[in-house]
């Protein structure tokens, strides 16, 4: 109970309190609603990676369909750059069966790539026909096979492109799966775009695989609860999204923020050094977090206690039921009884 109060000091006397958020649904909405009452800013963990999927988002939008549906649905699957290796068994997992539904035929693959990287093991395995040309990029190689597709004139050929083509004729259904760090911004539009030419004469489209499901699922409980992903902040009272200014960690550099709440139920993060902005670690630990001014322990949601989590691998929110309860509390019953130690005692909405 001390480190509650302890807690509740520091963010009662904070005038710029920032959040790094690692945890589930219900952690972060409740971190979310006391961030709002504090007038603070959030980011994840992992802010800069996410910030690059979401400008996919925010920035460009696209055409994206469910992995069960590709699964089902599509006989032609099109690997875009490096795949997470969270993933990997999913996909291989669709190389042993073929569609049910829509198309019927044997499943294809294809691999677009620039230099070749840790994405050809995985290639290689499904037995992936490559779509690339030395030196090219993975921005580049889209470039041009958006134009081959389209019969123009490039300077350099793809190696696969006419067995491509045939393969596009005989799909129904082409699928492209892709992550955030499968390329740059430039080049995931550069792909929506060529989804866009396949589908004026038929019908294709995209499975997004995030770098990291519970950050995507962090921004997701953002979205719904602010109409914003992370990198959004309350400094009037209302939540606005600017994805430089409230970067917490460039904040913590920069020293705009005087307090860091570090907020991970994974196990093994521990908050990152520098700067001179106190620190309240809530996290899986059973030793106090280095530097930090009050450290407060948490479970882990399907392992502690129950929770909610997002999987890439049926395209939304699953429940994740405990698989070795313990007494370690939840990042959202810490997170309520910091709310209610504040000075005002208003209980959270969530």
């Amino acid at each position: 109970m001390d480190a509650i109060q302890n807690a509740a000091k520091l963010l009662a006397s904070s005038r710029c309190p920032v959040f790094t958020l690692d945890t589930d649904v219900h952690g972060t909405r409740s971190a979310i609603a006391l961030i709002e009452r504090l007038g603070g800013a959030y980011d994840h963990a992992l802010g800069d990676v996410l910030a690059k999927e979401v400008t996919l988002f925010t920035d460009h939008g696209g055409m994206f369909t469910t992995p069960g549906e590709a699964r089902r649905r599509s006989s032609l699957i099109i690997l875009v750059g490096d795949i997470p290796a969270a993933h990997h068994d999913m996909l291989l997992s669709w190389a042993g069966t073929q569609p049910d539904l829509g198309d019927r035929g044997k499943r294809t693959w294809f691999h677009i790539h620039g230099e070749m990287n840790a994405a050809a093991k995985l290639a290689r395995q499904l037995k992936a026909v490559s779509l690339g040309a030395e030196g090219l990029s993975l921005g580049g190689a889209l470039a041009v096979l958006r134009a081959q597709l389209q019969d123009r004139q490039v300077a350099r050929s793809l190696g696969g492109i006419e067995q491509f083509r045939k393969a596009l004729a005989k799909s129904q259904f082409p699928v492209f799966v892709f992550s955030g760090t499968s390329g740059d911004a430039p080049g995931l539009a550069m792909l929506q775009g060529l989804i866009a030419d396949l589908n004026r004469k038929g019908r294709a489209s995209s499975v997004f695989l995030p770098a990291d499901d519970d950050a995507w699922g962090t921004a997701l409980t953002s979205l719904w609860m602010t109409g914003f992903p992370t990198r959004t902040g309350f400094s009037n009272s209302l939540p606005s999204y600017d994805p430089v200014r409230w970067d917490v960690q460039r904040m913590i550099r920069d020293k705009e923020a005087d307090l860091h709440v570090w907020v991970s139920s994974r196990g093994g993060e521990t908050p990152p050094r520098g700067g001179t902005a106190a620190v309240i670690s809530l996290s899986r630990t059973e030793a106090p977090a280095s530097g930090a001014a009050v450290t407060i322990a948490v479970g882990k949601p399907g392992v502690d206690h129950d929770g909610v989590a997002y999987s890439s691998r049926i395209g939304t929110f699953r429940a994740l039921a405990a698989t070795a309860p313990s007494p370690l509390p939840s990042v959202a019953n810490i997170v309520r009884q910091l709310a209610n130690s504040l000075p005002g005692r208003k209980a959270l909405p969530c």
